[in-house]
């Protein structure tokens, strides 16, 4: 595998959870933070009781004209919105130099930096339960104050 294939490659993983976060249509959470925040009662179980609060919520998020229906078009208005956050939350992790644009070379150092920090025996190389661990404590990490997910 290439370092640029392996690059997309865990870059897209790596984006696969904020994807969802402004998908409208209702889901399952994935994460055992997620399920603990829907498990409203803690039992262990999710039911539609508790997920329909969330997913309503998203709802009236994208519901921009409040006709208590969501169009197509405000739909496409609202992953617009992600994917340019999504864009320029790429351009601050991945253009070091600030120029608007990512080179090979910041790619190619962003990769390293992915390895080295998911690599917890620090053999060179990440297993897949490194990359599960990697990815789990990522997702633990707190938002910083701008809101955005810590690096």
């Amino acid at each position: 595998m290439t370092r640029l294939t392996l690059a997309f490659a865990l870059f897209g993983a790596m984006t696969v959870v904020p994807a969802t976060a402004f998908a409208m249509e209702p889901y399952l959470p994935k994460s055992p933070k997620a399920f603990t925040k829907v498990d409203v009662d803690s039992n262990g179980k999710v039911t539609a009781t508790e997920i329909t609060p969330r997913a309503e919520k998203r709802f009236d998020r994208v519901d921009t004209d409040r006709n208590g229906a969501v169009s197509a078009a405000e739909i496409e208005a609202s992953l617009q919105k992600a994917m340019e956050r999504r864009r320029d939350r790429i351009l601050a992790d991945l253009d070091t130099n600030k120029d608007g644009a990512i080179s090979r070379a910041e790619l190619d150092a962003s990769v390293d930096r992915l390895i080295a920090a998911a690599d917890a025996d620090r053999d060179g190389g990440v297993t897949l339960d490194e990359a599960k661990s990697y990815r789990l404590a990522k997702l633990r990490k707190p938002a910083t104050p701008t809101g955005e997910q810590a690096n």
